[in-house]
């Protein structure tokens, strides 16, 4: 989709202070070393009891409206997404997002897609706001924190270790400090039953299935056809590819004037298959060094890497950074800005 007169108006992370590294986790029998040597996650910031994932995308979300110059009248529409737990059941997060940010009547909604749900997010909200041409502001929200005995960071997956954290971007029709030219998205409903596994349903979440092994549930679905994992990897690239294509099109620019691309911040092993290697992309045109010491963030790593991006004075006047994203269920999106004024963050 060719996007026009949206910015991106102002971004915001929150990470916890309390910082647990890879070589902790190793020494304490929590992480297994071959894993770490492959994943090369270095470290995690992990969350205290009182930093629950809405409080922190909150956080987020107030210093990048304060970034924007926005007034809270001025947003139409919240979207909060996330991952895992958010610290109460029978509660809608994106309502206390939005009470402690901009307040209003606008819908505040929750978006459950994975690892992409800020990308998804990103384009309901350029949708909406183009829809609606009296809309001016729309605050997209991230939060997780992945806590024992629920999840264990080291281990539900084996090629991700994940990090708490809350980000925040603000997509606005007024003049930003990018422009979001255009995104593209692509769903692939067959490969659904990768992360649901092979066994039946629950009536609720059980605690005798704690920590949740999502290892062990890709695994069974895998090896239960002896011709599925070629047909899953075959797939997952097929719509990378399409995605990032579609995405560039729209954009009128090719990946070679991608001056950064921000992809997940997963496993180095997927890193170099799938990015690096499938689509060809430079390592220093990444931020996946800086990534390293936090982890995947749930659905939060494109939006804190364009905020690093931006806040560290990486990212310069006229230059275009591609984002991608890819969610359980399975979803891709891309997403492609052009930096038009460097904030002084």
């Amino acid at each position: 989709m060719r996007w026009q007169h949206l910015y991106l108006a102002g971004s915001g992370t929150y990470f916890p202070e309390r910082v647990e590294t890879a070589e902790d986790a190793v020494a304490a029998g929590r992480y297994s070393p071959d894993e770490h040597a492959a994943n090369g996650i270095r470290a995690v910031r992990t969350a205290g009891e009182a930093e629950a994932p809405a409080v922190m995308a909150a956080r987020a979300g107030q210093r990048a409206v304060e970034r924007s110059g926005h007034a809270a009248e001025d947003f139409s529409l919240v979207l909060h997404a996330c991952m895992g737990f958010q610290g109460q059941d029978f509660w809608t997060p994106a309502h206390y997002v939005q009470r402690e940010t901009v307040g209003g009547h606008g819908p505040a909604v929750e978006i459950r897609q994975g690892s992409n749900g800020g990308l998804a997010a990103l384009e309901l909200a350029a949708a909406q706001l183009t829809a609606r041409p009296g809309t001016t502001a729309a605050l997209i929200t991230t939060g997780d924190a992945f806590r024992l005995p629920y999840v264990d960071r080291w281990r539900t997956e084996n090629q991700q270790v994940y990090g708490d954290a809350g980000t925040a971007v603000v997509l606005s029709r007024r003049e930003g400090v990018a422009r979001l030219r255009s995104t593209a998205s692509c769903s692939v409903p067959a490969l659904e039953p990768v992360y649901r596994g092979t066994g039946g349903w629950a009536v609720a979440p059980d605690p005798a299935e704690w920590p949740v092994d999502l290892r062990t549930r890709t695994r069974d679905y895998l090896l239960a056809d002896p011709f599925r994992y070629d047909e899953v990897i075959a797939r997952t690239a097929e719509s990378l590819d399409l995605v990032v294509r579609e995405a560039l099109a729209d954009a009128d620019a090719k990946l070679d004037e991608m001056a950064f691309v921000v992809h997940p911040a997963i496993g180095r092993t997927i890193v170099e298959y799938s990015y690096v290697g499938g689509l060809g992309i430079d390592p220093e045109r990444t931020v996946y060094a800086w990534a390293q010491d936090y982890g995947h963030l749930g659905a939060g790593d494109q939006s804190a890497g364009v905020d690093h991006l931006l806040t560290s004075g990486r990212a310069g006047r006229g230059d275009l950074i591609l984002t991608i994203g890819v969610g359980i269920g399975y979803l891709w999106t891309a997403a492609v800005f052009e930096v038009l004024d460097p904030p002084g963050w």
